[in-house]
Formats: C-alpha cells, sequence, structure tokens
C-alpha cells in the first residue's frame, strides 16, 4: 500500500497521514503478548491501536497453532472417531444425493484417504492454520488498498492473527466443554467432516441433519464465533487504518461483504455438488 506522493513544493510538508502513520510505526508497544489477547478480548479497540503502534504476528501465530494442535488432540481423545464408519456413511449419502454408485476400488480409496487425514489430523490443523491466516490477510490487503487505507500487511496479518487466536482459544475451549459433557452415544454421532454441528453455536444445530446442503451451508454460517471474528476483524482495520475517512462503517462493510460473498460462494458450491 502506497503513501499519498508529495508535491516538490510540499517537499517540507508532508501529507497529514503520512506523518500519522510513520508516527504511529515509531511508538513503543504498550501491550505485551497476555495484554494484547486479553485487551483483544475485552478491549479491542485499545488493543489494535497498540497493535498500530507496532504490529506482531509471530505470539499470536503460535498461539493459534497450539490451540489448533491440542484442540484436535483433544478432539480425538474425546470422540474417538471412526473415520472407516465415517467416510463410507459419507460415500453413500453422497451416492444416495447424486443418485450414482462410486465403484468399490474408489470407495477403498477415499476411505484410505479419509483415516490418512484423521490419523494426521493435528498436523494438518497445524498446516493449514498459517496458510489459512496468510490468506485471510491477503485478501483483506486488497480490500483495504482499494479503499486507499494508508497501513501495511503486517499490520494486517497482526489483526488477523490476533483475531483468529483469541476466538480460536475460546471456542476451542467451548469445544472441548460442549463434548465433555455428551455421552458416548451422542459423541458417536458426531461427524468430524461436519465441525458446524460440534457444538450449539450455529443456526444449522438446531436444524435437522436432512435439510437441503445449501440450506445447511447458510445456517451453518450463521455462528456465533463467525460473527464475533468478523465485529472484532472490523475494529482492528478501523483502527489501523491510517486514514480519518476509514472507520469501523467502512471496515465494517469490507468485512461483513467479503463474509457475504463467501458464503453465497460456499452455498452455490453446495448446489453444484447436491446436482
Amino acid at each position: 500500500m502506497s503513501y499519498p506522493e508529495t508535491q516538490p513544493g510540499d517537499a517540507q510538508t508532508p501529507h497529514p497521514s503520512y506523518t500519522q502513520t510513520e508516527t504511529a510505526k515509531e511508538e513503543p508497544a504498550q501491550l505485551g503478548p497476555v495484554g494484547r489477547f486479553s485487551g483483544v478480548l475485552f478491549s479491542p479497540t485499545e488493543a489494535f491501536n497498540d497493535v498500530n503502534r507496532k504490529p506482531t504476528w509471530i505470539a499470536p501465530m503460535i498461539i493459534a497453532l497450539v490451540t489448533a494442535v491440542l484442540g484436535t488432540l483433544a478432539f480425538s481423545m474425546i470422540v474417538k472417531p471412526d473415520w472407516d464408519r465415517l467416510s463410507r456413511e459419507a460415500i453413500k449419502k453422497r451416492d444416495i444425493q447424486r443418485n450414482t454408485t462410486t465403484p468399490p476400488e474408489q470407495v477403498e480409496q477415499e476411505v484410505t484417504g479419509t483415516k490418512m487425514v484423521g490419523k494426521f489430523f493435528p498436523v494438518v490443523a497445524a498446516i493449514v492454520t498459517p496458510i489459512s491466516y496468510l490468506v485471510i490477510a491477503g485478501i483483506f490487503a486488497l480490500g483495504l488498498m482499494f479503499m486507499q487505507a494508508q497501513t501495511t500487511f503486517k499490520k494486517i496479518l497482526s489483526v488477523v492473527t490476533w483475531t483468529s487466536a483469541v476466538v480460536g482459544v475460546v471456542g476451542t475451549i467451548v469445544m472441548i466443554a460442549s463434548l465433555l459433557i455428551k455421552d458416548r452415544e451422542a459423541l458417536d454421532q458426531i461427524n468430524p467432516m461436519d465441525p458446524g454441528n460440534l457444538t450449539a453455536t450455529n443456526v444449522g444445530a438446531f436444524l435437522p441433519s436432512d435439510i437441503p446442503a445449501t440450506l445447511k451451508v447458510l445456517a451453518g454460517s450463521l455462528d456465533i464465533f463467525t460473527i464475533w471474528f468478523l465485529i472484532l476483524l472490523t475494529i482492528g482495520f478501523a483502527a489501523i487504518a491510517g486514514a480519518r475517512k476509514i472507520g469501523v462503517k467502512q471496515t465494517g462493510t469490507l468485512v461483513f461483504g467479503l463474509w457475504i460473498v463467501w458464503v453465497l460462494i460456499r452455498v452455490g458450491m453446495a448446489a453444484m455438488f447436491r446436482s
């Protein structure tokens, strides 16, 4: 992202937004990792203002990675999913929906692949987590660039990682707590390939399991943690935008607008694979 160019005659008078951004970069951070974590949790505006002073992403990335690995390990230990059975049931359900028959050799290949993914579930989570954060930060960097925000990719990545770390930790705690209170019969009904129904935090968890795939995706998107994540991103991007004309209204439009587009894409894909 570039700053406004200075005209030759204005060499001694930098643009206000440029000066503001440079000054923010030079200011030391007032909060450490623990302070930022609790700040994003309880006072996000203050925490993200500190991110604007000195962006950091390594600490929240480590928190997110540890949370993802521990969360998947805890899930596997508590639920003990039968990947073979779950994979065969998913293939059977898919064949019924599409009115097709999957060849036996292909079924065995898919079952083997699913069991392999299940075996290395924590490793997969550790790999996917940082990649997903980089992709999310990159998408929002483009959006903020078009909005002419005076910020940097490092600040955007810092907002994304701190937000993800906080929401991830709280979400994992809620997930583990909800699993621990279930009996064995209820745990056996859990499908790890359908994580939207692990906890009753989204609309889809309250709907019948045989609803259309498109409605299931749409209802599953209306999740408490997802909305919280989007709100924190909105606050964070407004704090690092570096331009007075860009506030929570503008960043909220960007964040929720891109989320709606993503939901529509998922609904479209569900409809396409359903047919």
